[in-house]
């Protein structure tokens, strides 16, 4: 007998066991509202330290759930825990309504699972109408004259001023741009000096026969010499016409591409000295071979690659 009732005992006591602790539950709820109003509900589960606690899915009818938050705080002595459920309802039917019971699930760290029930909570959702007995709308009111800024004409005005600053901002930039200090640009390579040369003599040779005739040999003469101690000192880089007959000579000797002997040079400039200094004749015959010595002179002695290209000028 004593160890049937002992069974019976064990049987009822088990989910207790199971648990380590009785749960608790408790549901604090207004006992009154307004319709429309969110009403906050809070729903309090003490259970062992190791249960867990949730709110599965279930009706709130005729309320219904916004929103669900837990928070969760152990005990002192750390043996318990304290789920506290914000729930957040909302009803719109006027009138009393009973809430609850509210279901719980509590699982154990073992597995056991058991599910509590809350207790009810009684709540009066009233209207903002209800004093009234006959609500009517209110009458259409008269329209009210609204005065408002309006801001197109400084808009304007102010894209006006903006588009003026910024073209005299462009005109200013264009007379700095044409005013600035531009570098002048590179002049012309030189002509080669053989090609100035050849123009200079063939200046002269047109004008041989006026020169002969009118008696001015002399000055003839010596630009055929300045033209081609011109020639020389570019060609071959001294100061060709501040040199004498003799400095041209020791410049010929050091020169590495004279196509001539530096005697056949000499002996030229020395015939234009004689005409220059001395005051001698010149017949026709003889000014028509200088000028002719004079073009070959220049041609002999410029580049190969050029003379085999272009011939004589």
């Amino acid at each position: 007998m004593k160890r049937g009732v002992a069974i019976v005992l064990c049987s009822l006591l088990a989910p207790t066991i199971a648990l380590g602790q009785e749960p608790s539950i408790a549901l604090d709820a207004p006992l009154e509202t307004t319709i429309g109003d969110a009403i906050d509900v809070i729903l309090t589960v003490t259970a062992a330290a190791s249960d867990d606690v949730a709110v599965p899915e279930q009706s709130f009818e005729p309320f219904e759930i916004l929103g669900k938050k837990l928070t969760i705080a152990p005990s002192p002595d750390g043996t318990s825990k304290t789920f506290s459920f914000e729930l957040q309802l909302l009803c719109f039917d006027v009138g009393a309504h009973e809430l609850g019971p509210i279901r719980v699930r509590v699982t154990s760290a073992g597995g056991d699972l058991v599910e509590l029930d809350s207790n009810s909570s009684r709540i009066e959702v009233r209207s903002l109408l209800a004093n009234e007995p006959d609500a009517q709308l209110k009458p259409p009111s008269q329209p009210a004259v609204i005065e408002q800024d309006d801001y197109r004409l400084l808009l304007i005005l102010g894209a006006l001023l903006a588009l003026a600053i910024g073209a005299l901002l462009a005109w200013l930039f264009m007379r700095w741009w044409q005013k600035r200090d531009r570098p002048e640009p590179a002049p012309p390579p030189p002509p080669p000096p053989w090609e100035t040369a050849f123009a200079e003599l063939h200046e002269l040779e047109r004008g041989r026969a006026g020169a002969i005739a009118e008696g001015r040999t002399e000055p003839w003469v010596d630009a055929v010499s300045d033209s081609i101690r011109a020639y020389l000192g570019r060609r071959y880089g001294f100061h060709g016409l501040e040199s004498t007959t003799d400095e041209i000579a020791g410049q010929l000797d050091l020169a590495k591409s004279l196509a001539v002997a530096p005697a056949e040079v000499v002996g030229f400039l020395g015939q234009c000295d004689l005409v220059k200094f001395a005051k001698a004749s010149l017949a026709d015959d003889a000014s028509r071979s200088l000028i002719e010595e004079a073009l070959a002179l220049v041609d002999r002695t410029r580049p190969s690659a050029v003379r085999h290209d272009g011939g004589a000028s």
